[in-house]
């Protein structure tokens, strides 16, 4: 038997992507590797509450709640962060998804455009410090790293930056 790959709609954003974290979990049993695998998939839901809330039509009265479920997902993504380079590591590969939470914590965390760079640019200086030899935890940090470089260029193109 065959396993397709499922897609699924994220958010009220017209791109689709295959839904494979909970593959990538499933082989990877360390804690830290699960809790990053919830950390990308809360992270690319903020992202799309932001995207939804940078529309033209955000202003509709019936999109009230969303600005509150955008700040309440980043608390989320916070929490998830703090989980994840808090937790104690189990084997070499948690230390490159611990240290890729940590720049996300305080790439939500940053208050200006300026320092979202800076925390991009860190990434990419010390890019080794963010690798492995597991496809797996490889595939989620390139995850990550794309989600990085999305909330910079909604700090750099917002009027007003402020994910949290």
């Amino acid at each position: 038997m065959t396993t397709a790959l499922v897609t699924t709609r994220v958010s009220a954003a017209k791109d689709l992507r295959p839904a494979l974290t909970a593959t990538i979990a499933d082989q990877r049993p360390t804690s830290i590797f699960r809790t990053f695998t919830m950390l990308i998939e809360a992270m690319d839901e903020a992202i799309e509450l932001e995207r939804d809330l940078s529309h033209n039509m955000s202003w509709d009265p019936a999109s009230s709640g969303f600005a509150e479920a955008a700040e309440n997902q980043w608390q989320d993504c916070l929490q998830l962060a703090s989980d994840v380079f808090s937790a104690p590591t189990t084997s070499a590969e948690d230390q490159p998804l611990q240290r890729m939470g940590m720049l996300m914590h305080f790439l939500i965390e940053a208050t200006t455009p300026d320092e979202a760079l800076h925390f991009q640019h860190l990434m990419y200086e010390h890019r080794d410090l963010f690798t492995t030899d597991d496809p797996g935890v490889r595939e989620a940090l390139n995850r990550a790293a794309r989600q990085v470089d999305a909330v910079v260029e909604m700090a750099v193109t917002a009027p007003e930056f402020a994910p949290v």
